[in-house]
């Protein structure tokens, strides 16, 4: 009796093993399995090669429209731009257990990782596709934004910003472009230097990434489109002196052209990752005390331009190769400096 018992066991566990390496690939079960691995780079190293192996368009589709949002949350913008066109390309529906897109929204996702690298030629290609045509009013709302902001990266004298102030004013003030609002209102702060813009943003969307931005606890990307846009006048972050932590004391400023002691490492030639820069102290140690109450251990130093302004400048050493993938993790945003 034991023995058949045993028999009936081993027999079920075989079917249920074969089931399970029968059970066809989904978006689902291969964005499951890209979750367990150790790096985000991993992560998408295992989509992508998996990607072929999916037969079903709508499954391949989702699948795409993931890899595109990581690509883009990574900061490799070309990429996720390429992975957002592909899934927009396949005439196909959602799945039931992905994020649901429309092809519209993946074409406008393409669209924003292109301005993210300042690349407006691509932006505006897209944006003169059949997207053009959408009945959706909230798709017509980001048209506008985005056609408004590849202008932008045109731009290259601050006497040119007339006239896309004059339009930004104008869609703050439609109802029809109330679902980008926030995104106008911080672009008009951003490139005015104008506080008014930041106090909408913080009455009308006190909960809101923009309104992170203005208030400087969020992080901005550091994408060329907001890095080189001209400006009429520069917007500083609100940063309060309480959330400057006492831990921050161990980050001290040094002389201009030399570096820190203590957490820097002694090799000139180590690589560092700068996580700001700033022309006033408070916010450097207010970013400070943010990566320090996270783990990490950054310092600052400071570089004196030829103008005469000082930059306060947030830098941590990489000392292992997971340093990037830590911080990525914990939602900062680096530039690696050697």
């Amino acid at each position: 009796m034991k023995k058949i018992l045993l028999t009936v066991v081993v027999f079920c566990a075989c079917l249920l093993c074969l089931a399970a390496q029968s059970a066809p690939l989904t978006a689902r079960s291969i964005a499951n399995e890209a979750a367990k691995k150790e790096t985000a780079e991993e992560s998408v190293a295992y989509i992508q090669s998996n990607l072929e192996k999916l037969t079903d368009s709508a499954e391949k589709r989702s699948l795409y429209a993931f890899l595109g949002s990581l690509q883009e949350q990574l900061g490799n913008f070309n990429d996720a731009r390429d992975s957002y066109a592909a899934a927009a390309a396949i005439a196909a529906g959602d799945t039931a257990d992905m994020p649901r897109k429309s092809s519209e929204q993946l074409v406008l996702d393409a669209v924003r990782c292109s301005l993210s690298t300042g690349d407006s030629a691509t932006a505006d290609s897209y944006l003169n596709s059949a997207v053009r045509n959408s009945k959706d009013s909230t798709i017509q709302a980001y048209i506008k934004l985005y056609a408004l902001w590849s202008s932008l990266c045109k731009i290259e004298k601050t006497e040119d910003l007339a006239e896309p102030v004059v339009m930004l004013k104008a869609y703050a003030a439609l109802p029809s472009m109330r679902a980008v609002n926030q995104s106008v209102l911080l672009t008009l702060w951003y490139i005015t230097g104008d506080d008014s813009y930041a106090d909408t943003l913080k009455k009308e969307f006190p909960s809101s990434p923009e309104t992170g931005i203005v208030t400087g606890t969020v992080q901005m990307l550091p994408a060329p489109f907001w890095y080189f846009l001209p400006r009429q006048a520069e917007a500083q972050p609100e940063i309060a002196d309480e959330n400057i932590s006492d831990e921050s004391d161990s980050a001290s400023v040094v002389p201009a052209g030399t570096v820190s002691t203590g957490t820097a490492s002694d090799s000139p030639k180590s690589k560092k990752l700068q996580m700001g820069l700033f022309r006033e102290k408070a916010n450097a140690d207010s970013l400070v005390s943010v990566l320090v109450s996270k783990g990490f251990k950054p310092y600052i130093t400071t570089e004196t331009r030829a103008s005469g302004t000082t930059y306060y400048i947030v830098v941590i050493d990489e000392n292992d190769k997971s340093m990037e993938d830590n911080l990525r993790t914990a939602g900062f945003e680096f530039c690696p400096v050697f």
